[in-house]
């Protein structure tokens, strides 16, 4: 699909304050919106953008991150390309709730994880424990490491071989995932190794009781793995988790 040169750009508006990838994503997702943006174009580089916007290059990279997360742009030959804006429509859901906090973000995630992970290890083929298997990257890059936990989450969605919950899943993983509030403080220092292997260590036993058909251990693995990152994450910021209410 041919795309229009990017250089020609309408009317973005710079951003005076430090980091706000909120501002960045709304403004783009309302040029795809009016159609100054249209499917196929290629959005400029993370330098340019960062001229544009007068930005940091964090800011830009989150931003890009959560809307590629949505759907609404795809990686493609170094360079982001505009999808089909009909995907658009559900854009606002994760928008709207860009104030949302860590606790809250994971509040939602076990509600629905826990119980999809349950529903892989019940459904899952051969096909989908690969899918899971190629996900576990152990990489001290921030950048491979938040793009393998991402893909290792939506690989169980599709396991679990429910369409509206996989639809559901799709339309507000930008928010679940929450790449401009705290993956954020992943790209500000280099993961420790301790956080990685427990990262790893994570996965693969939510992959082995998946593997092995067991829902309950399935279920159980999911909730250890979102309470212990929701803890670490709480932790950088300073503040306590919520009060554990979820049963697995």
């Amino acid at each position: 699909m041919g795309g229009t040169v990017y250089f020609y750009m309408p009317d973005f508006k710079t951003i005076n304050k430090k980091t706000i990838p909120s501002e960045i994503i709304q403004q783009i997702v309302s040029l795809i919106r009016n159609g100054d943006l249209k499917p196929g174009d290629r959005l400029p580089s993370e330098k340019k953008l960062t001229e544009l916007f007068n930005v940091g290059r964090t800011s830009i990279r989150e931003a890009l991150q959560a809307l590629e997360a949505v759907n609404l742009i795809r990686k493609e030959n170094k360079g982001k390309i505009v999808c089909d804006p009909g995907r658009i429509q559900h854009s606002g859901l994760w928008l709207s709730a860009i104030n949302s906090n860590i606790r809250e973000v994971f509040e939602t995630r076990k509600l629905f994880e826990i119980e999809l992970a349950g529903l892989a290890a019940k459904r899952a083929g051969p096909e989908n424990i690969e899918e899971m298997e190629k996900n576990l990257v152990e990489t001290d890059n921030n950048q491979e490491l938040i793009a393998s936990d991402i893909s290792f989450h939506q690989a169980i969605v599709q396991a679990a071989k429910n369409s509206v919950l996989s639809h559901t899943y799709t339309m507000i993983t930008g928010l679940l995932f929450q790449s401009h509030k705290y993956y954020s403080l992943m790209e500000q220092q280099k993961p420790l190794t301790t956080d990685i292997e427990k990262i790893m260590k994570d996965h693969k036993k939510i992959l082995r009781a998946i593997e092995s058909h067991d829902a309950e251990a399935a279920k159980e693995a999911m909730k250890e793995h979102l309470d212990d990152a929701e803890r670490t994450l709480m932790g950088k910021v300073g503040q306590e988790p919520a009060p554990q209410t979820i049963s697995g």
